[in-house]
């Protein structure tokens, strides 16, 4: 087992580990690496990389992600979102001065895209000054002037990953509601464009897509179209028909705990932290999404790094308590006490049925599953 495998293939994630590395950071790295393997409940080593949910705000509505129309979604119907929820660059400096020389990357998004957040730029700068590297996943669909594109560029960011679902705005906009291709593309050129300008090597510029049935014929000319702009990288997946809630717990069952293995089922309690705007803890991104911004008390943070410290959240009780139950999922057995966690039903460390509630693109059209309301967004099929 090597860093790279735990974190993924992908180019993108390793280089948040390689890039401006020094040995501070290594030395935390191989720390955290070796009490991964010694499923260690108490850490020496700090986050590799933190997620700073700097604003839970975008100016679209995909159908897979919680901004989505709810048409009949009493899951959707729930969230709450307001032009309130922003972190502020005070507190955002908080957390940067704490991870300084320690933690190798910061990527500031979650459930929202990031150039909502209207100090972005200066938070770039921040984390980059302090010897951090910074990534954005943004769906760049925005009006943006030349001047804000040569402010991105020279803000310290080093990766920008754009998420794109098509070329043309026909297909584009069945899944990126509200979104418009044209801006995206000029977007993405023009941040290439005065990359070259600068003679900067960063950021590094990703474009991630995202593969339905009804969008296959526009990949071999997207992938030719972001090398003429001179994107560094083309990652291309299927992309899911189902809603992030369609996985939140109560929507398949739980049969019971995966067999205890060698290693933790789960990485993230040891090597990443999920921070949200209002500085609450919760150990990742990938599960409960449904249940984190519905104005109840129900998405099972860890602590807050703005009423204690990053510290004392990463090594607090809920924490390694987390680290346990992943380590030992059939701890469950006689501590019945795990189903109050954040990670109790985690397909990770649980066997489920879960993927009775997938639609995965590749499998699915978008026809089969939504018609388009008469108000011109995608409505979703009731399930037979």
């Amino acid at each position: 087992m090597n860093i790279k495998s735990l974190f993924g293939p992908t180019r993108r994630r390793y280089g948040w580990l390689v890039n401006r590395i020094t040995v501070q950071k290594f030395i935390n790295m191989a720390i955290g690496l070796t009490q991964f393997v010694g499923k260690s409940e108490k850490t020496l080593a700090w986050p590799i990389v933190l997620k700073i949910d700097i604003s839970p705000l975008c100016n679209i509505k995909c159908t897979a992600c919680v901004h989505a129309h709810p048409n009949g979604n009493k899951a959707l119907e729930k969230q709450v979102f307001n032009k309130s929820q922003i972190m502020s660059v005070s507190q955002y400096r908080l957390i940067i001065n704490e991870i300084k020389g320690k933690s190798t990357a910061v990527s500031l998004y979650y459930l929202g895209d990031p150039l909502m957040h209207p100090e972005l730029d200066e938070m770039c700068r921040i984390a980059h000054d302090a010897g951090i590297n910074v990534h954005i996943n943004t769906n760049f669909s925005f009006p943006l002037t030349d001047n804000r594109i040569r402010r991105i560029v020279k803000s310290g960011l080093t990766h920008l990953t754009v998420c794109v679902d098509g070329l043309s705005q026909e297909k584009y906009q069945l899944t990126r509601i509200g979104g418009r291709i044209d801006w995206v593309l000029s977007n993405l050129k023009r941040v290439c464009s005065f990359r070259r300008e600068y003679g900067q090597t960063y950021p590094k510029v990703e474009v991630q897509y995202i593969k339905f049935q009804h969008n296959l014929d526009e990949v071999e000319r997207a992938k030719r179209l972001f090398q003429e702009i001179g994107v560094d990288q083309v990652t291309t997946f299927w992309g899911n028909l189902h809603n992030y809630t369609d996985q939140d717990p109560g929507t398949y069952t739980v049969h019971g705990p995966r067999k205890n293995r060698l290693l933790p089922q789960c990485f993230w309690p040891y090597f990443s932290m999920q921070i949200k705007y209002n500085g609450d803890v919760i150990p990742c991104c990938a599960y409960r999404l449904g249940t984190q911004y519905t104005g109840t008390d129900n998405s099972q943070s860890l602590g807050n790094v703005f009423e204690t410290s990053i510290r004392e959240v990463w090594n607090s009780s809920k924490y390694r308590e987390l680290r346990r139950f992943v380590s030992a999922p059939e701890l469950i057995k006689s501590a019945t006490s795990l189903e109050k966690t954040f990670c109790y039903g985690c397909p990770n460390i649980f066997d489920t049925d879960v993927e009775k509630n997938y639609r995965n693109g590749k499998l699915y059209t978008f026809e089969e599953l939504y018609t388009i309301g008469d108000k011109g967004t995608p409505v979703r099929t009731p399930p037979a």
